[in-house]
């Protein structure tokens, strides 16, 4: 098991976080940059070694309630690897589509429509126009089909 020292040594090696003392001797350290409504990266890394990375993206019942996983026993790479991990995540907003995303949609008469994802909405466009405005992918498709508009191959 690495010690409270180690543990601090191995988190200094991440510039991009900042440490910040809690209570009992407990310090946590925030990620400002982010782009999640989460910045405490690790919290309560406590001198008998016990702490916790948030990871939510893993797929374990050993997760707290708020998506932080215990470090007490983990080895360096481990706790390299979690930490490089929760980063990754952090540094994503959660948003599985990319600005600019398009797909083309054609009907049986020939007409095409550009189905948009822009300012994490779905714009529906007819000759560069604004036909439509959708939150989810899922409503912008079903509008399409109720339109007579098909993904085009």
């Amino acid at each position: 098991m690495l010690s409270f020292e180690e543990k601090k040594q191995i988190i200094a090696r991440f510039t991009a976080l900042e440490e910040k003392e809690v209570s009992l001797g407990r310090v946590n350290y925030h990620y400002p940059e982010s782009k999640r409504e989460k910045s405490i990266l690790i919290k309560h890394l406590h001198p008998n070694g016990n702490g916790y990375v948030y990871a939510p993206y893993l797929d374990s019942d050993t997760l707290d309630k708020q998506g932080y996983f215990n470090i007490y026993n983990a080895k360096e790479f481990e706790l390299v690897e979690l930490i490089e991990a929760a980063i990754s995540y952090m540094d994503r907003d959660g948003d599985i589509f990319e600005e600019g995303q398009k797909f083309t949609y054609q009907s049986d008469s020939g007409e095409t429509l550009e189905l948009i994802y822009e300012n994490k909405m779905w714009i529906v466009y007819a000759a560069g126009n604004v036909e439509a405005v959708f939150k989810t992918l899922e409503a912008a498709e079903s509008y399409l089909a109720d339109e007579g508009f098909f993904v085009e191959n």
